[in-house]
């Protein structure tokens, strides 16, 4: 499997707090079958140290990937980590946008991409706009937890109509985001609107990077096909720069 948010990075953000939590997070995700993990710590976040893409950037998300990576194959933990950020778009984001180059997930023209969980709609809407004027791909990064989205799902729809690409946190499928999260991960599932799974781990605790347990579930409960194409074809598609592959989404009634 392949997890392309993961908050493995120590110290770059409320992720993992130790280069021992990051290890033990390593060697989870390696057991229960994930071979690539796309180390998305927070940008622009609050909770992050990362407030511009350059040369502070760069050198600390470097420096914590490549040690990491080496402390992987020194204790014959099979994971690899290829580069990535989660982008937190605030008030202000978009009056930011065009004057630096943003973070993309393996140097591709994929953003993983959030936005606070009461942005209105017409927000994501001008956000996803922009990014795709300026020729980024955007992964919306678990937008089961908008509250706009949980008000009205049809706007899930109009986003992936948009050229959007939707990320399901492993949480929210397991109802650990409360309850209307968890019923529009499964209306955005059912709907054949998600593009990819993730676990959006923070901890070797809590938010886990295991997902060994999610591809079950998610094989149980929407099909043998749903795990394969969000937890490895399309996640590795992501990553080579190629589109996506979408199993005929189904647009919502507006009294869904």
């Amino acid at each position: 499997m392949i997890d392309l948010h993961c908050h493995i990075l120590p110290g770059l953000d409320d992720g993992a707090d130790s280069w021992e939590t990051a290890l033990e997070m390593g060697r989870m995700a390696a057991e229960a079958g994930t071979v690539t993990v796309a180390a998305t710590c927070h940008y622009l976040h609050p909770s992050s140290r990362l407030t511009s893409f350059g040369t502070d950037f760069e050198w600390a998300y470097r420096e914590k990937k490549e040690r990491l990576q080496a402390f992987f194959e020194k204790m014959k933990i099979g994971l690899t980590l290829t580069a990535g950020a989660e982008i937190f778009a605030g008030e202000d984001f978009l009056s930011r946008m065009g004057r630096e180059p943003l973070p993309t997930l393996n140097g591709t023209r994929c953003l993983l991409v959030e936005t606070p969980p009461d942005a209105p709609a017409f927000f994501i809407y001008r956000l996803l706009d922009r990014l795709l004027e300026m020729d980024y791909l955007p992964l919306l990064a678990h937008p089961e937890r908008y509250l706009c989205a949980q008000r009205m799902p049809a706007h899930l729809y109009e986003w992936y109509r948009m050229g959007a690409m939707l990320q399901v946190n492993k949480g929210s499928v397991y109802g650990a985001f409360g309850s209307a999260a968890q019923r529009t991960a499964d209306a955005i599932l059912r709907h054949r609107l998600a593009a990819v799974a993730a676990s959006d781990a923070h901890s070797a605790v809590r938010r886990t990077p295991r997902m060994d347990s999610l591809y079950q579930l998610l094989a149980e409960k929407y099909g043998p096909a749903c795990p394969e194409l969000l937890l490895r074809e399309n996640p590795r598609r992501i990553l080579e720069g190629r589109r996506v592959i979408w199993e005929s989404p189904i647009p919502f009634d507006y009294d869904e």
